[in-house]
């Protein structure tokens, strides 16, 4: 029903008896007031906010802190065991990243796929449960474990953002009791477009269409530095220093997605390339795999055996800055 304007000065009967309805209302016993709710992100807020095209891949501390009673979810502490024992978030198991590791001659390289199943499955970790890496080293050792388990096809592996560093300094909840997990069943599963060996990045030396990211410090990447037979880098390389990635404060958190993308397409590495990431042990050419992965980079990989191989074999080719 439309109800007519009232004349002028006369306030409508039916607007009166709502006035007194909703006084009366006011009087009663007070009530919370409901406060409108945003729809609930599929993915992490933070995360989102930060402009990553992969922000399911980096959590943050309040996303972890109230998910940490999924059963489907395993955190993962990779620092020192003395650290883990003084003190850890709930739930998380250790793991020492170098079990994941086995050495070929003089370079180590990912372990195969029966070891890496066997050393994940032991911890508790099954190829159903979303798993949350920590450490307390700029991400450096979790990128390492993300780039291990993103080889072996684990669907769903992310990094804690600011590490054990930041979880520590907002004072949530830590505990020296590790967790009972029974073992699980973890199928590694090698998939070789996420590495690469000397041979594959040879082969594509010269290639407009493939770019290489050496993640090194700028002294290594000249040859100032030398930490195999020979110094320099891979003919074509793109400096690209993996500390650039994170800020330097005391709880380091990877840097915002526009100034990742700035930093690495001003070196000349573009999203439309085939990127192979490389360092000297292939740790922090997993910290540049990982951010480039998380700014939405859908072709990486990480040249595991990387400068401990290429420079030591007088075969290969190699460039000296000056």
């Amino acid at each position: 029903m439309t109800i007519g304007a009232a004349p002028r000065g006369l306030i409508p009967l039916p607007l009166i008896l709502g006035v007194v309805a909703a006084s009366a209302l006011a009087c009663a016993s007070p009530q919370p007031i409901a406060q409108p709710t945003a729809p609930q992100p599929q993915r992490e807020p933070a995360a989102q906010v930060a402009g990553y095209a992969r922000p399911e891949l980096l959590v943050e501390a309040d996303w972890l802190a109230k998910n940490l009673n999924d059963p489907k979810l395993r955190v993962v502490d990779l620092r020192p065991a003395d650290k883990y024992q003084a003190g850890h978030i709930p739930g998380a198991v250790n793991l020492n990243s170098n079990l994941l590791d086995q050495r070929y001659g003089d370079v180590q390289n990912v372990a195969p796929p029966e070891k890496a199943s066997e050393v994940l499955g032991n911890l508790g970790i099954g190829n159903e449960h979303r798993v949350v890496l920590y450490d307390d080293s700029r991400t450096l050792t979790a990128a390492r474990v993300f780039w291990v388990m993103d080889y072996f096809s684990h669907p769903s592996v992310s990094i804690l953002n600011g590490g054990y560093p930041k979880w520590e300094t907002e004072k949530r909840e830590a505990t020296r009791q590790a967790p009972r997990l029974e073992p699980a069943k973890f199928l590694a599963k090698a998939d070789p477009s996420k590495v690469a060996d000397a041979e594959y990045v040879k082969a594509n030396l010269g290639k407009n269409s493939v770019a290489l990211c050496d993640a090194r410090t700028p002294d290594e990447y000249t040859g100032k530095d030398v930490r195999a037979a020979r110094g320099g880098n891979i003919p074509g390389a793109r400096n690209v220093n993996w500390e650039l990635n994170v800020t330097s404060n005391a709880t380091p958190e990877m840097k915002a997605a526009a100034e990742l993308k700035k930093l690495y397409q001003d070196a000349g590495i573009v999203p439309d390339q085939e990127v192979i990431t490389y360092c000297q042990t292939g740790v922090r050419s997993a910290q540049a795999y990982f951010t480039l992965r998380l700014i939405g980079y859908t072709k990486v990989r990480n040249y595991d055996g990387s400068w401990q191989e290429w420079g030591g074999d007088p075969a290969l080719p190699i460039e000296k800055k000056n």
